[in-house]
């Protein structure tokens, strides 16, 4: 059967799924952002983090979106860290702040198939204010 690429694959699907069914783009986002912050131990290492957010970025890219709900996914991610404190950072937060980097690129530089989503700039301030929280030193 081949390796089992299980983040990645789900993330293509998820992107996939949103155009089969765009009035459950709101619902994939969060799907992704569950996916994004699952406790885990397995620290990406094989891209990953960028496969997920190529995947947010084509769900972003779909027309119709509320500036609302291109954002109020976030807010599980929001959630997921705000327990967080010193120390070691966990995998799964790893995980999630590779993401949003790799979202955040994604947003800014656009997709070669589709460009920049329509609520980008607000999607990656939104990003950028969750990234302060291990990055404090970011504008």
């Amino acid at each position: 059967m081949g390796w089992l690429h299980a983040v990645a694959h789900g993330a293509d699907a998820a992107a996939t799924f949103a155009q089969a069914l765009p009035d459950r783009r709101a619902e994939l986002l969060e799907l992704c952002a569950r996916r994004m912050t699952a406790a885990t131990d397995y620290r990406y290492v094989q891209l990953e983090d960028a496969r997920l957010a190529r995947a947010i970025s084509r769900i972003l890219l779909i027309p119709g979106l509320s500036a609302e709900q291109a954002t109020g996914w976030l807010t599980v991610v929001a959630k997921a860290l705000e327990a967080g404190g010193h120390g070691p950072v966990p995998p799964w937060a790893f995980n999630t702040f590779a993401t949003l980097q790799s979202l955040h690129l994604h947003l800014t530089r656009g997709l070669v198939e589709g460009g920049v989503p329509p609520h980008a700039a607000v999607v990656a301030a939104e990003v950028a204010a969750v990234l302060r929280l291990p990055y404090h030193w970011l504008a």
